[in-house]
């Protein structure tokens, strides 16, 4: 999604300076179904504990989303504020701050599918506790299908296809020890193909089974992480969330560097410079998941565990 986006930070130089990888200019958008899919399948690993408790979930996801997004806000704010971001009526700007379901673009671009995953997760805190796993499944099998014959109507992101996303996620998850024999490559090498091929003889859903098919062979694949060099794909997947927030903004600032320091840049720096851009908003995502994303989220558990505990002992006082 990141590299997607990178041409924003090349308008400093002319379309025909740029060199860009054909299949991440073009399809890198679906990076957004293969995070949905990854929610659906991280979200029931959590929901499957024996401790799992709806509030607690709440809690916790609400230090997990809302932190890191009111930094990424707080930043378009003062862009606003000097010039270099599109004006917002404040009532739209505020409500957008929410994450609530809304008809139309939010005023940060990249956060409507953040709307969706707290739709999810709404979804999931009320289903698993009477219905367990297989019953989120089931709801959301429903969403989609109904959003598709419906045509997504606006339903405050209910009747959506894109509940198919998280969905090849949760299935996953429940067939996941049937799985495990098919590997790595043959789901991921199978995914891509489908993908490729889908892209111009496309059907109902083929994304999702695309993603859920690379999902799976992501899901088997066992290597060293706790190694270098691949302690830094584990490091960029854990500022994941922070790059997708911050991706655009960087972009942008590396786009007006560009254009003002360098006035007229030669062509042959293009693609350097969106590599170095790419590189800075990995380490900017890195700093902000240590800084901001970490804290919170251990926060957010301390908060959870005393709201809980008090709980328990006032309900103990109480029957003992």
């Amino acid at each position: 999604m990141a590299y997607f986006h990178s041409y924003i930070a090349l308008r400093a130089f002319p379309e025909s300076a740029q060199i860009p990888i054909g299949p991440l200019k073009d399809w890198g958008y679906l990076g957004v179904n293969l995070f949905f899919a990854i929610s659906g399948y991280v979200i029931c690993l959590v929901a499957s504990k024996p401790t799992f408790s709806p509030a607690s979930f709440a809690i916790k996801r609400v230090f997990r989303l809302f932190p890191m997004y009111w930094v990424a806000m707080a930043t378009i704010a003062f862009m606003i504020t000097i010039g270099k971001y599109r004006p917002e009526p404040l009532g739209h700007f505020l409500y957008s701050m929410t994450l609530l379901p809304q008809s139309g673009p939010s005023a940060y671009d990249v956060s409507w599918t953040l709307e969706r995953e707290l739709v999810f997760y709404a979804l999931a805190t009320v289903t698993v506790p009477l219905a367990g796993i297989p019953g989120l499944a089931i709801v959301l099998t429903t969403l989609a299908a109904a959003g598709w014959y419906f045509g997504n109507p606006w339903s405050y992101h209910l009747l959506s296809t894109i509940h198919a996303d998280f969905l090849v996620g949760v299935v996953l998850f429940l067939f996941h020890d049937r799985t495990k024999r098919l590997g790595t490559i043959a789901p991921i090498a199978i995914g891509m193909a489908m993908l490729a091929y889908t892209r111009s003889h496309d059907f109902v859903f083929s994304v999702p089974l695309c993603m859920g098919l690379i999902l799976l062979g992501m899901i088997n694949l066992r290597l060293p992480w706790d190694r270098w060099p691949l302690r830094w794909i584990v490091q960029a997947g854990d500022a994941s969330y922070s790059i997708y927030l911050l991706h655009y903004i960087v972009f942008f600032w590396a786009a007006f560097i560009s254009a003002r320091a360098l006035r007229s840049p030669p062509d042959w720096l293009c693609e350097p410079w969106r590599f170095v851009t790419l590189a800075m908003c990995c380490v900017i995502s890195v700093i902000a998941w240590r800084r901001i994303e970490r804290p919170m989220i251990r926060l957010g558990n301390r908060v959870a565990g005393a709201t809980f505990g008090i709980r328990d002992r006032v309900s103990a006082a109480f029957t003992d």
